[in-house]
């Protein structure tokens, strides 16, 4: 642990003190040098919260200090959320869920946003079908709860061991013909089988060889997202065979613009799932508390992700 000054606030942010942070595969990805890590201009890594304004600039209206809020802090915040502080604009931050704990809330913003895009990317409607490669972890999770919420009906997604089939089953309600097991090598002639046809949407959340499945398992006119992949050559010959749309999420995306209207955009959304919770909507979301802020924590919760023993989302308390 390192003691750091506590971040100043400059025009138009939010200085906020930390209650919990989730943990996020981009986190490790950015610890190794890969994904968003040319952009990350602090060492401090983490970009999930929910805590306490601390204090608030004087040009800022939508805040006072004591609200309660969570964020994506993306890469526009002075540092990353495994820390007490951090300061903010005011743009990207959110009233918290009235009913949800700090814990709660934390593991919300970058897969609730991130499931948000997604099914907007998609075009999901209640009448499509829907495949989920990797429906049991943190941006699955989301885009399950957030598609029955629209009204689909006909989802089917992934498992590859028994604590993510009970975990669909149980906590997010599916049935057990609505998940496929993708160690089976013709998985994706069962998945076609039980659909009864090609589906109308696939979503990768996981990459590799289970994008080149959801190609495959799309349908004419259909829509496909990843937020891992673009597509291979020969995965994209198939998608242009099917006059398919492939559509890359990215929920740091709206966080490179220089136009401050487009940082709201993830203030809407948050609002958006806030009201969920405060009509008591959805679901609570699945937490697993690992412990208070320290190297030992972070450790922990790395190397689970890395190894994909997670169901729904790590947390760490501050």
């Amino acid at each position: 642990m390192v003691d750091i000054p506590i971040p100043p606030i400059q025009k138009g942010q939010v200085r906020v003190k930390i209650k919990a942070v989730s943990f996020n595969p981009v986190d490790y990805q950015v610890r190794k040098g890969l994904s968003e890590s040319k952009m990350v201009t602090s060492n401090i890594l983490g970009r999930d919260f929910s805590g306490i304004v601390d204090e608030v600039h004087e040009d800022v209206s939508d805040f006072k200090k004591g609200d309660e809020v969570y964020g994506y802090v993306c890469n526009l915040a002075s540092s990353g959320t495994y820390t007490e502080y951090v300061s903010l604009p005011q743009e990207i931050l959110a009233k918290k869920p009235l009913g949800l704990t700090n814990e709660q809330a934390a593991a919300i913003p970058v897969a609730g946003i991130t499931a948000s895009i997604v099914l907007d990317k998609t075009r999901t409607t209640k009448s499509g079908s829907m495949f989920i490669a990797g429906g049991a972890g943190g941006v699955g999770t989301f885009t399950i709860l957030f598609a029955k919420k629209m009204g689909v009906e006909n989802i089917i997604t992934t498992a590859g061991n028994d604590r993510s089939l009970d975990y669909l089953i149980n906590y997010l309600q599916l049935k057990k013909d609505q998940i496929i097991n993708y160690k089976q090598s013709d998985f994706v002639q069962h998945a076609i089988k039980r659909n009864e046809g090609y589906f109308d949407i696939a979503i990768d959340l996981v990459g590799g060889k289970m994008l080149a499945a959801c190609c495959e398992l799309l349908g004419l006119d259909g829509n496909l997202a990843s937020v891992v992949d673009p597509p291979d050559r020969d995965s994209f010959e198939i998608l242009f065979q099917k006059n398919a749309s492939f559509h890359s999420v990215g929920a740091n995306a709206y966080s490179l613009s220089n136009n401050r209207k487009q940082w709201k955009i993830y203030r809407q959304i948050l609002d958006r799932i806030s009201k969920f919770y405060d009509d008591r909507e959805m679901i609570k979301p699945s937490i697993t508390i690992l412990g208070k802020l320290s190297v030992d924590v972070v450790r922990q919760a790395h190397e689970l992700l890395e190894k994909s023993f997670v169901q729904g989302k790590l947390i760490m308390t501050v």
